[in-house]
């Protein structure tokens, strides 16, 4: 039975974080598209409401386009269920449409998701986010991310509108 003593013997795994940038400077197609949808659809609101988003209106998009319910945790954080993914997104991460993350992510990489979601309730606006895939090992793809706030009322956020672009390292020479 472990005890409490044993903590010299125990190592905290950390994660290189998820790289966020508030000037929205996209290096590729996918995301600066998906912010300039998301911006055509303020209508004078500080965020688009949710059913603003139509799909018919970003057809080429949505092979890279996830949108999550954002309900916020007991004692703090966000979670976040996949109302739609995008096939791009899916060949990467795996089924997760309509499906609790808990039950398709490792807790690690969960809460990155979720701590680069929390950056985008904190800014309260879109931001850019890029890394590298951690998850399954997927180390050699590189993502970059446009994450942008939704709300039913286009006021308070409870949708992310997230476009993405993946790169295999062989593709960008790092």
């Amino acid at each position: 039975m472990a005890t409490g003593g044993e903590g010299a013997n125990r190592k905290q795994i950390e994660l290189p974080p998820i790289e966020v940038d508030t000037t929205l400077a996209f290096e590729a197609l996918e995301p600066r598209a998906g912010l300039e949808y998301w911006r055509s659809k303020l209508d004078g609101r500080p965020m688009p409401r949710r059913n603003d988003i139509r799909p018919e209106e970003i057809v080429t998009l949505l092979p890279y386009t996830v949108l999550f319910d954002l309900t916020p945790l007991p004692g703090g954080g966000i979670d976040m269920f996949p109302r739609l993914a995008g096939a791009r997104f899916e060949e990467v991460f795996g089924p997760i449409h309509n499906r609790p993350l808990s039950t398709r992510l490792a807790p690690e990489i969960l809460a990155r998701w979720r701590g680069v979601a929390g950056a985008m309730l904190e800014h309260g606006g879109p931001i850019r986010a890029f890394g590298n895939v951690l998850h399954q090992d997927k180390t050699y793809i590189r993502f970059e991310l446009m994450l942008a706030p939704l709300g039913r009322d286009g006021q308070s956020a409870d949708t992310m509108f997230l476009v993405s672009h993946f790169w295999m390292r062989s593709e960008i020479g790092t």
